[in-house]
C-alpha cells in the first residue's frame, strides 16, 4: 500500500482543480470543431453573432482557464505569454481539423480572432485580479 504525503495530494488536487477545466473546455471546442454543422448544436443567441466574436470569446475563456493553471500550478513567470502561446497553438490545431471535418473549412482569420480574443481575456483578467 502506497502512502501519500498531504502535500502529494494536495499537489494533485491543484493539478485537478485548475488542469481539469482547460481539459474539459478543450474537449468541449474539439466536440463541437468535429460538428459538420455546429451551429444546429448552439443556443439560438449564437446565430446572430459575428463568427470572429465566437472565436475571441471562446478562445479568451481558454486563455484565462490556460493562465489560472499555469499561474497555481507551475513555477514559469511568464504565465500570460505561455497561455496566450497554448491558445493560439490550440486555434492553431483546431483550424487544422475543421480542415477534414466535411462541409467545414479552415480559416486563417478565425486564428486571428482566436489569438486576439485570448491575448484580451488574459490582459483584462490579470488586471481585475490585480485590483
Amino acid at each position: 500500500m502506497v502512502h501519500q504525503t498531504a502535500d502529494q495530494i494536495s499537489k494533485r488536487w491543484l493539478f485537478i482543480q485548475y488542469w481539469g477545466p482547460v481539459l474539459l473546455y478543450c474537449g468541449i471546442i474539439i466536440y463541437v470543431s468535429s460538428l459538420s454543422y455546429p451551429s444546429q448544436y448552439l443556443p439560438s443567441f449564437f446565430s446572430g453573432l459575428s463568427d470572429k466574436l465566437v472565436h475571441g470569446v471562446e478562445y479568451g475563456i481558454l486563455g484565462i482557464l490556460l493562465y489560472r493553471a499555469f499561474r497555481h500550478t507551475t513555477q514559469i513567470i511568464q504565465c500570460i505569454s505561455l497561455a496566450i502561446f497554448c491558445a493560439t497553438t490550440f486555434g492553431i490545431s483546431d483550424e487544422l481539423h475543421q480542415w477534414y471535418v466535411p462541409h467545414r473549412h479552415a480559416d486563417l482569420w478565425d486564428v486571428v480572432a482566436d489569438a486576439s480574443g485570448a491575448t484580451c481575456f488574459i490582459l483584462i483578467w490579470v488586471f481585475i485580479m490585480k485590483k
